[in-house]
């Protein structure tokens, strides 16, 4: 299995030393896209409010997707992949702070990592598809079940900022021994996704964590949809900044929450609130290994 792509990564990837630097031209298009990002992410938070979502508690997520899966789902949570890769992911938060070029509001909530790693476990995928990189915390968790269930790979598309030392930090939550799992795509999620999307095939799982704007999580969640496998699952963060995972509703998913509680054990800082969004697709949410 191909061990990682990455525009401009070569033997050093992200996370261990930055890699090859792009040449201008993708530098340029690159600052371009980063600008445009946070000019529409400033409109919109200036023009709209948060959408009123109806929530539910982290527990009674957990509930339903015993329910769902037809099985305990909280052994899974207690398992000592999933722990280990906590306890390493909020040590590395720890000891990077000083000299951190991202905001470690950008790493994942530890709800959130629980929720990719629990999905990865139940559904055993082939494909998980993700956007939004930084440290790479979601990454880990991810390919920390991946390892767990002995098949399946992580593609990222991440468009990471362009700050001084920003390479050395991307992605450097995932341990060396779980990057054979991981192909990571350097760019905007609309520029990459379309081709992506069309290798791919289809995925197992989407979590979408990178531009949280209405026009973003639109074309994300519309690309991603026709092309995820019956049964298969879409997580987003910070859903409530507006109404894109309401209209995924529309498609009528077999179990759709918005999750909102306060996380326990933070991987970073003091304990957050926390928001996102779970979506299923009608069809059996069982291992797809039977379908392929």
């Amino acid at each position: 299995m191909e061990r990682m792509i990455a525009y401009g990564a070569g033997p050093d990837g992200p996370g261990e030393g930055g890699g090859k630097v792009p040449p201008l031209s993708r530098r340029l298009l690159d600052g371009l896209d980063l600008l445009g990002g946070h000019l529409s992410a400033a409109l919109e938070r200036l023009l709209s409010g948060r959408h009123p979502y109806e929530t539910v508690g982290w527990e009674r997520a957990l509930v339903d997707l015993e329910v769902l899966f037809g099985r305990e789902v909280r052994p899974v949570l207690r398992e000592s992949a999933l722990l280990e890769t906590e306890g390493r992911v909020r040590a590395l938060l720890r000891d990077i702070r000083r000299e951190d070029p991202f905001l470690q509001r950008w790493a994942a909530d530890s709800l959130l990592a629980r929720c990719c790693y629990l999905l990865c476990r139940l559904l055993r995928p082939r494909v998980v598809l993700e956007t939004g990189v930084a440290y790479g915390v979601s990454s880990a968790f991810i390919l920390a079940a991946l390892q767990e269930n002995g098949r399946g790979e992580l593609h990222s598309v991440d468009l990471p900022p362009l700050r001084p030392r920003a390479g050395r930090f991307w992605g450097i939550a995932v341990p060396e021994r779980l990057r054979g799992r991981w192909r990571l795509h350097r760019g905007a999620s609309r520029r990459v996704l379309p081709g992506l999307l069309e290798e791919l095939g289809e995925v197992d799982l989407f979590l979408h964590d990178s531009l949280h704007t209405l026009q973003n999580m639109r074309f994300e969640l519309g690309a991603v949809w026709p092309r995820l496998r019956p049964g298969g699952a879409v997580l987003a963060d910070d859903v409530e900044r507006n109404a894109a995972f309401a209209e995924l509703r529309g498609r009528g998913p077999l179990l759709w929450r918005v999750i909102s509680d306060r996380e326990r054990r933070p991987l970073h800082g003091p304990p957050a609130p926390v928001v996102f969004g779970l979506a299923v697709k009608p069809g059996s949410p069982a291992a797809p290994s039977a379908r392929r």
